[in-house]
């Protein structure tokens, strides 16, 4: 499980450094600085505590609904910004919530891809 989970943050890491940039007004004028300072946040935060609450969330989790699992990783994921906005400014919610949103969605579709793909 820890195998499958170390693609999926890697495959998220790579496709949200491009994602993420169109998020933001300015992203026309450096498109790769600002790809490259989020991930600078977001990637330590998704290997560590993504991997680890993804990993809690399968294990205790009874109902294995996959909606059930999605929104479960989505409320971690919350949690994740609102201890990040404890430590930073709070008008920068919207953009949080939206760059938390996205790498859960895209680490949480990785993961049940590469779950699918790759089970006996």
């Amino acid at each position: 499980m820890l195998n499958r989970k170390l693609a999926a943050a890697f495959f998220t890491a790579a496709i949200c450094y491009f994602i993420v940039p169109l998020f933001f007004y300015d992203f026309q004028n450096g498109y790769f600085i600002i790809g490259f300072a989020v991930s600078i946040v977001a990637v330590p935060i998704l290997f560590v505590v993504g991997i680890l609450f993804s990993i809690l969330i399968e294990m205790i989790s009874k109902n294995k609904n996959i909606l059930f699992l999605y929104i479960k990783h989505l409320i971690c994921g919350l949690i994740c910004v609102v201890v990040l906005l404890l430590l930073t400014e709070w008008d920068m919610l919207f953009v949080y919530t939206l760059i938390a949103f996205t790498y859960v969605s895209v680490f949480f579709m990785n993961d049940w891809i590469i779950k699918i793909k790759f089970s006996d």
